[in-house]
């Protein structure tokens, strides 16, 4: 039991984390010039090239995705119960 909440300590606080660098590559993508631009400019934000963002916001959204995967197996039987709530209102 008390390696199963450390678990899902572990998976949300990756999730967060995950989350966070989809949400800051997510900005700087929206706010970058086109590629042609970016690339006579030598354009970057955070460090990061236009490319070396994509390819980060890319890795952490799939990561994003597996984390919630598991996230959802973890927690199923407390979705139910929410469902069942839900469900009966």
């Amino acid at each position: 039991m008390k390696n199963l909440v450390r678990l899902r300590a572990i998976i949300s606080t990756l999730m967060l984390a995950a989350f966070a660098i989809v949400s800051l590559t997510g900005i700087g993508l929206y706010i970058a010039p086109s590629g042609r631009l970016a690339k006579e400019t030598n354009w970057n934000i955070f460090g990061l090239d236009k490319w070396q963002l994509e390819k980060l916001h890319n890795f952490s959204g799939y990561l994003m995705i597996a984390l919630s995967i598991i996230h959802l197996i973890l927690n199923y039987k407390i979705y139910l119960n929410e469902i069942k709530i839900l469900l009966k209102k």
